[in-house]
Protein backbone atom coordinates (compact mmCIF):
# COMPACT_ATOMS: atom_id res chain seq x y z
CA UNK A 1 0.00 0.00 0.00
CA UNK A 2 1.23 3.48 -0.92
CA UNK A 3 0.00 6.87 0.26
CA UNK A 4 0.08 10.05 -1.76
CA UNK A 5 -0.77 13.50 -0.43
CA UNK A 6 -2.67 15.55 -3.03
CA UNK A 7 -3.79 19.07 -2.08
CA UNK A 8 -4.55 18.12 1.50
CA UNK A 9 -6.16 14.76 0.64
CA UNK A 10 -4.60 11.41 1.28
CA UNK A 11 -5.00 9.04 -1.66
CA UNK A 12 -4.27 5.40 -0.85
CA UNK A 13 -3.24 3.02 -3.61
CA UNK A 14 -3.93 -0.62 -2.97
CA UNK A 15 -2.47 -3.18 -5.31
CA UNK A 16 -4.47 -6.34 -5.79
CA UNK A 17 -3.84 -9.36 -7.90
CA UNK A 18 -6.63 -10.17 -10.33
CA UNK A 19 -6.55 -13.89 -10.82
CA UNK A 20 -9.45 -15.75 -12.30
CA UNK A 21 -11.59 -12.63 -12.60
CA UNK A 22 -13.81 -12.10 -15.57
CA UNK A 23 -16.25 -9.42 -16.52
CA UNK A 24 -19.77 -10.71 -16.89
CA UNK A 25 -21.91 -8.59 -19.17
CA UNK A 26 -25.67 -8.40 -18.95
CA UNK A 27 -27.47 -10.89 -21.19
CA UNK A 28 -28.46 -9.47 -24.55
CA UNK A 29 -30.64 -10.52 -27.48
CA UNK A 30 -30.61 -9.60 -31.15
CA UNK A 31 -33.35 -7.29 -32.37
CA UNK A 32 -34.07 -4.74 -35.10
CA UNK A 33 -34.96 -1.08 -34.87
CA UNK A 34 -36.10 0.99 -37.82
CA UNK A 35 -34.24 4.10 -38.87
CA UNK A 36 -34.85 6.11 -42.02
CA UNK A 37 -33.12 7.33 -45.14
CA UNK A 38 -34.86 10.42 -46.37
CA UNK A 39 -34.98 12.24 -49.65
CA UNK A 40 -36.96 15.32 -50.57
CA UNK A 41 -39.98 13.21 -51.51
CA UNK A 42 -39.54 9.85 -49.83
CA UNK A 43 -38.84 8.10 -46.54
CA UNK A 44 -37.23 4.69 -46.70
CA UNK A 45 -37.43 2.56 -43.55
CA UNK A 46 -34.25 0.61 -42.88
CA UNK A 47 -34.05 -2.24 -40.36
CA UNK A 48 -30.89 -1.93 -38.28
CA UNK A 49 -29.67 -4.80 -36.10
CA UNK A 50 -29.06 -4.03 -32.44
CA UNK A 51 -28.22 -5.97 -29.30
CA UNK A 52 -30.67 -5.14 -26.53
CA UNK A 53 -30.89 -6.06 -22.88
CA UNK A 54 -32.55 -9.38 -22.12
CA UNK A 55 -33.28 -8.06 -18.63
CA UNK A 56 -36.15 -5.90 -19.98
CA UNK A 57 -39.29 -7.00 -21.81
CA UNK A 58 -38.31 -7.07 -25.49
CA UNK A 59 -40.84 -4.40 -26.54
CA UNK A 60 -39.42 -2.00 -23.95
CA UNK A 61 -35.82 -2.82 -24.83
CA UNK A 62 -36.26 -2.19 -28.57
CA UNK A 63 -38.15 1.07 -28.08
CA UNK A 64 -35.49 2.36 -25.68
CA UNK A 65 -32.87 1.42 -28.28
CA UNK A 66 -34.87 3.13 -31.04
CA UNK A 67 -35.03 6.34 -28.99
CA UNK A 68 -31.21 6.42 -28.84
CA UNK A 69 -31.20 7.13 -32.57
CA UNK A 70 -28.53 6.15 -35.06
CA UNK A 71 -24.95 5.43 -34.10
CA UNK A 72 -22.16 7.53 -35.62
CA UNK A 73 -21.49 4.77 -38.15
CA UNK A 74 -25.17 4.65 -39.12
CA UNK A 75 -25.27 8.44 -39.55
CA UNK A 76 -22.29 8.18 -41.90
CA UNK A 77 -24.37 5.72 -43.95
CA UNK A 78 -27.13 8.34 -44.27
CA UNK A 79 -29.44 6.87 -41.65
CA UNK A 80 -31.42 9.08 -39.30
CA UNK A 81 -34.33 9.05 -36.89
CA UNK A 82 -37.33 11.30 -37.27
CA UNK A 83 -38.24 10.86 -33.61
CA UNK A 84 -37.60 14.07 -31.64
CA UNK A 85 -34.73 13.91 -29.13
CA UNK A 86 -37.08 14.95 -26.31
CA UNK A 87 -39.28 11.88 -26.71
CA UNK A 88 -39.25 9.43 -23.81
CA UNK A 89 -40.92 6.07 -23.41
CA UNK A 90 -43.33 6.08 -20.46
CA UNK A 91 -44.57 2.51 -20.75
CA UNK A 92 -45.14 -0.33 -23.16
CA UNK A 93 -47.19 -3.48 -22.81
CA UNK A 94 -48.23 -6.32 -25.06
CA UNK A 95 -51.55 -8.12 -24.66
CA UNK A 96 -52.07 -11.85 -25.07
CA UNK A 97 -53.71 -11.11 -28.42
CA UNK A 98 -50.59 -9.32 -29.72
CA UNK A 99 -51.60 -5.69 -29.30
CA UNK A 100 -48.64 -3.52 -28.28
CA UNK A 101 -49.53 -0.32 -26.43
CA UNK A 102 -46.69 2.20 -26.31
CA UNK A 103 -47.06 5.39 -24.30
CA UNK A 104 -44.62 8.25 -24.84
CA UNK A 105 -43.97 11.63 -23.25
CA UNK A 106 -45.25 14.81 -24.84
CA UNK A 107 -41.79 15.17 -26.41
CA UNK A 108 -42.81 12.72 -29.14
CA UNK A 109 -44.91 15.44 -30.78
CA UNK A 110 -42.82 18.48 -29.89
CA UNK A 111 -41.61 20.53 -32.82
CA UNK A 112 -42.68 18.12 -35.53
CA UNK A 113 -44.38 19.29 -38.64
CA UNK A 114 -45.34 17.88 -41.97
CA UNK A 115 -47.26 14.75 -42.76
CA UNK A 116 -44.18 12.98 -44.12
CA UNK A 117 -42.30 13.32 -40.81
CA UNK A 118 -45.32 12.35 -38.72
CA UNK A 119 -45.86 9.27 -40.87
CA UNK A 120 -42.16 8.41 -40.65
CA UNK A 121 -42.15 8.59 -36.84
CA UNK A 122 -45.19 6.33 -36.66
CA UNK A 123 -43.60 3.87 -39.11
CA UNK A 124 -40.34 3.76 -37.16
CA UNK A 125 -42.13 2.88 -33.92
CA UNK A 126 -44.65 0.48 -35.45
CA UNK A 127 -42.04 -1.26 -37.62
CA UNK A 128 -39.73 -1.74 -34.65
CA UNK A 129 -42.49 -3.28 -32.52
CA UNK A 130 -43.99 -5.37 -35.34
CA UNK A 131 -40.63 -7.18 -35.75
CA UNK A 132 -41.26 -8.83 -32.40
CA UNK A 133 -42.84 -12.23 -32.77
CA UNK A 134 -46.45 -12.23 -31.63
CA UNK A 135 -47.11 -8.49 -32.00
CA UNK A 136 -49.89 -7.98 -34.52
CA UNK A 137 -50.82 -4.32 -34.02
CA UNK A 138 -49.61 -1.18 -32.27
CA UNK A 139 -51.50 1.51 -30.38
CA UNK A 140 -49.56 4.70 -29.69
CA UNK A 141 -50.38 7.18 -26.96
CA UNK A 142 -48.88 10.34 -25.53
CA UNK A 143 -49.26 10.90 -21.82
CA UNK A 144 -51.99 8.22 -21.91
CA UNK A 145 -54.02 9.88 -24.70
CA UNK A 146 -54.56 8.13 -28.04
CA UNK A 147 -56.71 10.77 -29.75
CA UNK A 148 -54.84 12.66 -32.47
CA UNK A 149 -51.46 11.06 -31.76
CA UNK A 150 -49.05 11.55 -34.66
CA UNK A 151 -51.75 12.71 -37.01
CA UNK A 152 -50.68 14.72 -40.08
Amino acid sequence: MRKLLVAGCVVIFVATAATGCRVVSAPQVDANVFLVKTSSQDIELVAVPRRVSADLPLAEAVLRELLKGPTAAERRQGLASLIPEGAALRSVSVTETGVARADFSEGLQQGIGGSMRVLGIRQQIEGTLMCISGITSVILSIEGQTEGVLQP
